[in-house]
């Protein structure tokens, strides 16, 4: 009898954090009563690791000989997959209670061709990771131009962080979801074909979304499911990951506005930025009444993970340790409005 649903986990040198995701799966399958299977996908991560895989016992393991990627991850999973309804997402992931279920739920309701959850960044679930941040050609030469000037700095943040903060408490319908976790019809995949390869590291997940969204389907926030989200760590053992970034990149900006368009925005990418950010020595804010604070590795702050300023602000200790180092900005904006007040730039040492 095939499985109601197939969740498709692609790791790269993550086993234990894919344990604690298979763990979790189980869990949420046998809490909500559900017929799930879980594929593990592993891209080339060595047979070493392959073993400690196959010690998780995955209902499949497929150990592919390269390094296909995440979108070459999921589709080697999606081929093998059993299931109507297709779980897909990276191994450092860690579903929390009822968010399958309510994954699902969404993504049966007819016209909806993809589901994302909350994703939380630290353990206690108070730092929201970015909900989604829709490219489009305008917006995009906007925020290089934002670069040389304050005010429309300061306009486009303040757009951004009202959207977001309003897909972190309601939901609904969207331009873009990130693709650490999908929750789909098979359907879906049937009319809008599977995650292009060409894209060796993000921006499968928008360019597939693209397509979804042409073929009348919508793609919908869901925070009533949570997940927490190791975010970065997985890319961080990665040494090329900033290569394969930028060349995802050049690749969707190439395809979706052209040769001169992605120019067009490489250049405004390449202005120079310089944020009136006040240095801090330690990642942390007093109690701001009113206000949010937005934690990016961005001068722009755009996009951003969020908490609010409801009481003292530290950085927890787990994600300080797995952040790159580097520039990192906190700022503190409106609720209301989402006008930025004041932003501090903090120094990650290796």
């Amino acid at each position: 009898m095939p499985p109601d649903v197939s969740a498709v986990v692609v790791n790269h040198q993550s086993v234990a954090e894919c344990a604690d995701c298979v763990r979790s799966l189980r869990e949420e399958f046998s809490r909500g009563g559900i017929h799930g299977e879980v594929l593990v996908v592993d891209c080339a991560s060595g047979p070493a690791e392959v073993e400690r895989l196959a010690g998780l016992a995955p209902d499949a393991l497929l150990a592919l000989p390269e390094n296909r990627g995440y979108s070459g991850g999921l589709n080697a999973g999606l081929a093998r997959a059993r299931g109507p309804r297709l779980l897909l997402c990276n191994a450092d992931v860690v579903f929390l209670p009822g968010a399958v279920p309510k994954l699902l739920e969404s993504a049966d309701a007819p016209g909806v061709g993809a589901a994302a959850p909350l994703a939380c960044w630290d353990a206690e679930g108070l730092l929201y990771l970015p909900a989604g941040d829709p490219p489009g050609f305008l917006s995009e030469l906007v925020r290089g131009a934002a670069a040389r000037s304050p005010a429309i700095e300061r306009r486009q943040f303040a757009s951004f962080a009202r959207r977001t903060i309003r897909l972190w408490r309601a939901g609904g319908r969207t331009q873009q979801l990130v693709g650490a976790v999908l929750a789909a019809r098979r359907e879906v995949f049937d009319r809008a074909g599977r995650f292009d390869e060409r894209f060796a590291f993000e921006y499968e997940e928008t360019e597939w979304e693209d397509r979804v969204r042409r073929r009348g389907f919508e793609l919908r926030f869901v925070p009533q499911a949570r997940v927490r989200h190791l975010w970065a760590v997985s890319a961080s053992r990665n040494p090329d990951s900033s290569r394969r970034r930028e060349e995802s990149r050049r690749r969707y900006r190439e395809g979706r506005f052209g040769r001169l368009g992605r120019r067009l925005l490489d250049r405004a990418g390449r202005a120079p930025r310089r944020p009136a950010a006040a240095p801090i020595a330690h990642p942390e804010l007093a109690a701001r009444p009113g206000a949010w604070l937005a934690i990016s590795p961005n001068a722009s702050c755009i996009p951003f993970a969020g908490t609010p300023l409801s009481r003292d602000f530290r950085l927890p200790a787990e994600v300080a340790a797995s952040l790159r180092p580097g520039t990192w900005y906190l700022r503190a904006f409106s609720e209301q409005d989402g006008r930025p007040l004041e932003t501090f730039a903090w120094e990650k040492r290796p």
